[in-house]
């Protein structure tokens, strides 16, 4: 499979939750395993072909990458600033703090300096030096303020209670402070 963007990857995660479908009932539909699923929306697609890739956006109503207008890729030599920073995209690391608003959880992502290299110094991931849906530089905050979107995409079950499981990540983050300083 060629690389996608993690926008489009992002675009089917949120298009699939919109329907209220989970990742097991979309692999069932297309033919793949549940894993497959979330590698895929989590911009690791490799495990899936072009012709199931192209299965999914069908069935979300999403436009498949090829025949969509793709936003300017950010190159890190455009930005030779030292200052330049990006952010986790991982919901499940530790550098990202969960927060519960009106019943939706966000998450706080900690801001790292790109200079350093372009990965996550918690868990690996590449981090995002710009907004994953309008592509403006980012900023602090869990929110793009161009867009108004979610920073780190809640990739948690549907029927997780939100408010339950932010108070027990917050804890562990603070766990894993302690432990790794």
């Amino acid at each position: 499979m060629a690389q996608l963007s993690i926008t489009f990857c992002r675009q089917l995660a949120r298009a699939r939750r919109d329907k209220g479908m989970t990742q097991s009932a979309l692999a069932q539909a297309v033919g793949c395993k549940q894993s497959a699923v979330s590698m895929l929306e989590s911009g690791q697609p490799e495990k899936l072909s072009q012709e199931t890739v192209e299965k999914i956006a069908s069935l979300l109503g999403v436009v498949f990458e090829s025949q969509a207008a793709q936003p300017a890729a950010y190159s890190p030599k455009s930005s030779s600033s030292s200052d330049a920073r990006g952010f986790c995209p991982s919901a499940a690391c530790h550098a990202n703090v969960p927060y519960v608003v009106r019943g939706e959880l966000l998450f706080w992502p900690r801001l790292q300096a790109l200079s350093g290299g372009r990965h996550c110094v918690v868990c690996g991931e590449l981090l995002e030096p710009r907004c994953p849906q309008c592509g403006a530089p980012v900023t602090d905050g869990a929110c793009c303020p161009a867009c108004g979107s979610a920073r780190v995409v809640n990739t948690l079950e549907p029927d997780t209670a939100p408010e339950v499981w932010a108070a027990q990540r917050r804890r562990d983050i603070a766990e894993w402070k302690t432990l790794s300083s």
